[in-house]
This record gives C-alpha cells, sequence and structure tokens, in this order.
C-alpha cells in the first residue's frame, strides 16, 4: 500500500501544478465577500487566495489527458536512447538540452520505483526465519526437537508449543521414517553437535510466548547465536526475534532512502577520478542518476523473471550483472572522452570503492534498525 501511496503521489504532483496555473479569478472573495480586482491574486481584508476552487471535471480531464500525453511522449523518445546509447542522455542534457528527453530525476524516480516494487513483491515475508532456521530441512527439525529437551527450554515452553514442535517432527518423521532413530544419542551428546546454539524457532517461540520472563529469554539468547548482538538491548532482541518478518519488510522499506543518499557519494567517486577535467559536481551527479535508473530497471526486470520462473536464477543474476558492468564502462568512454584502457582502471576503482560504500551503508541501515527495535 505505500507504494501505491508514492505512485499516486507521483501521478497527482504534476495534475496538481497544472491546475493550480489555470486559476480562475473571482468578482469577490469567496470567504468574506470583499469585491476583488481581475489582477488581486488575495483578498485584502482576510487574505484568502481568490481562485475559484471548483474545478470543472471537463478541465480535470483534459489537464490530466495532456499532462500525461506529453509525458508518455517525452518517455518513449527518452527509452531507446536511455535504453541503446549508453552516455547520451547525460551528454545532452549537461550540454543544455533538458527539454528533449525525460528528466534525469524523474527518469530515476520511475526506475527506483518499478525496481523496489518488484523487490517487495517478491521477498516472502517469512524468507528471514526461513534463512536463520536453515530452511526447515530435517536437521534443523531434529535440533530443536534435541533443544527441547534441554531443561532451560523444556521449563519454559507451554504445552501449546511444545504440540507445535512435536507435529513438526512427526511431519519429517512421515517424510523420513528414520530420521528420529537416533535421536536419544543426539540427545546426549547435544553439546557438541549444535555447539551450545539454540535455534531459531525455539529462540523465536520463547520470545512470542508472554509466559516467559525477560530473564528466561536473555539465559536463552546467551545460548544463541545472538550472544553477539551487545549493542542491542534484551527488550530489542526479543522484539527482534519475535517479529523478524516485520524487521525485513522495514529493512527493505529503507533500501530506496539508504540509495537515494549513496547517489551524492557515487558522483563524488566520479569527480574525484575524473578530477582534472572540466566538468562540475552537478555534471557528475547526472550522469550517476542515469547509470542507478538503468541498474534498477535491469535488475528489477532480472526480479521479475526470476520470480516468474522462467529462467535460473544464478543465470539471471550474472547475466544482469554483466550489462550492467557493460552498460556502465560504455557509458563513462562515451561521457569522459578517455582512453579505453584508462577507462577500465577507473571503472574498476569506482566499481570496488561503492561495492564497499554500499555494504557500509546496508550494515549502518542493519544496525540503525535493530539498535532502535
Amino acid at each position: 500500500m505505500e507504494w501505491f501511496g508514492i505512485f499516486i503521489i507521483f501521478i497527482s504532483t504534476p495534475i496538481c501544478i497544472r491546475l493550480m496555473k489555470n486559476k480562475e479569478k473571482l468578482p469577490f472573495c469567496l470567504n468574506c465577500g470583499t469585491a476583488l480586482g481581475e489582477k488581486e491574486n488575495y483578498c485584502p481584508s482576510c487574505g484568502q487566495e481568490n481562485w475559484d476552487q471548483k474545478v470543472p471535471l471537463k478541465v480535470f480531464i483534459a489537464d490530466f489527458f495532456s499532462t500525461y500525453f506529453n509525458f508518455d511522449s517525452t518517455f518513449f523518445k527518452t527509452a531507446p536512447v536511455f535504453l541503446f546509447k549508453p552516455g547520451k542522455l547525460s551528454n545532452t542534457y549537461n550540454g543544455g538540452k533538458r527539454r528533449v528527453y525525460l528528466n534525469p530525476i524523474r527518469l530515476y524516480l520511475v526506475m527506483s520505483l518499478f525496481y523496489f516494487f518488484a523487490v517487495s513483491l517478491i521477498i516472502p515475508r517469512n524468507l528471514f526465519d526461513r534463512v536463520m532456521a536453515g530452511d526447515y530441512d530435517y536437521m534443523s527439525v531434529v535440533r530443536d526437537r534435541g533443544i527441547l529437551e534441554r531443561p532451560e527450554v523444556k521449563n519454559a515452553l507451554s504445552k501449546q508449543e511444545k504440540a507445535e514442535l512435536d507435529s513438526l517432527l512427526n511431519q519429517a518423521q512421515l517424510k523420513n521414517p528414520g530420521i528420529l532413530s537416533g535421536l536419544d544419542t543426539l540427545t546426549t551428546n547435544l553439546g557438541s553437535f549444535t555447539k551450545g546454539k539454540i535455534g531459531w524457532r525455539a529462540l523465536k517461540l520463547l520470545a512470542q510466548d508472554p509466559m516467559v520472563s525477560d530473564s528466561a529469554f536473555g539465559r536463552a539468547v546467551d545460548n544463541s547465536s545472538l550472544n553477539g548482538l551487545d549493542f542491542v538491548s534484551l527488550e530489542g532482541k526479543r522484539n527482534f526475534v519475535a517479529n523478524s518478518n516485520l524487521f525485513l519488510v522495514g529493512f527493505a522499506r529503507n533500501l530506496p532512502v539508504m540509495m537515494l543518499f549513496l547517489l551524492p557519494f557515487f558522483a563524488l567517486m566520479l569527480k574525484l577520478l575524473y578530477i582534472r577535467g572540466p566538468w562540475y559536481y552537478v555534471e557528475h551527479l547526472i550522469h550517476g542518476l542515469h547509470l542507478h535508473s538503468f541498474a534498477y530497471l535491469i535488475y528489477g526486470i532480472g526480479i521479475v523473471m526470476i520470480h516468474l520462473k522462467t529462467v535460473n536464477a544464478e543465470w539471471v543474476s550474472v547475466i544482469s550483472f554483466v550489462i550492467v558492468s557493460a552498460y556502465t564502462y560504455i557509458s563513462l568512454l562515451n561521457v569522459y572522452k578517455q582512453g579505453w584502457f584508462k577507462t577500465f582502471l577507473k571503472f574498476n576503482v569506482l566499481g570496488f570503492v561503492y561495492f564497499f560504500l554500499f555494504w557500509m551503508a546496508l550494515s549502518y541501515e542493519l544496525y540503525l534498525s535493530l539498535r532502535f527495535l
């Protein structure tokens, strides 16, 4: 729903601006009735703006189609150049022709909305739990059953929670009758098998059970993989484990903001790499907007293809990366007009530093998401 709201704002903004330009003046103030001249924009008595707020339907519809037919014509004119002529949009815009193609910021917004909308569609809400629990494989079922026999966990679980774990165990037994044959021996030697760690699912059950005290949950956390998160309070850890699916959704929701903050750093890297050139910082920023827009488009299409299961996911990832890398390299050649080898070296430096900054920003976002739970 948030993406829908952003889309509505994106659609409605130019219409509102256009309608504001078509304001019809009134001979009197709608608020206090004071007589007004044709050129008076505000009432001298009460200060209310002088315009007819009732917009005829035909004017509204006409403005809508006028605005978006013009947008469509610009977009379709931009698309082939954007896709098949790397760097030309940046050269054209920085050369002063700013009405020929779609505005770089608007193009970036369209492509980023498409990409993050695709990401939000295909990420399962239980993805984080599946990863943390080993995708609910048979061994994790056995491991958690063994953990259930440990006194500090067994005493904290309710009958219903024990029944749920037993149900999972029975399902595994039906699929693989021999899976529990060594359970007693496994439970006896559980310390060496699990390396003293409580499984994610058992920890999640403890976090969600209101009958489990914070001190009991804290002892379970100390015996799990979360014991290293010292910067997170115990309450924060419990909220994180209990609502891990919401955490992943919130983390994904903040990615567009993170990428927007990275853009100026990307432009700064271009400025430093081409510091002897005649280009201003804002010209590098325009180029960065176009490069990121193309990356969003290609990776977004790849995500959709993976979601539709039309092709192998690994091949899609590799091909998408190659296409984006080749496009970026050719764009650097066309915009900065340097030799292929020199450009190749700068391309690799740019990629390495930006990759490092990306993971630093991603880690910082993760830290903030956990820190303020």
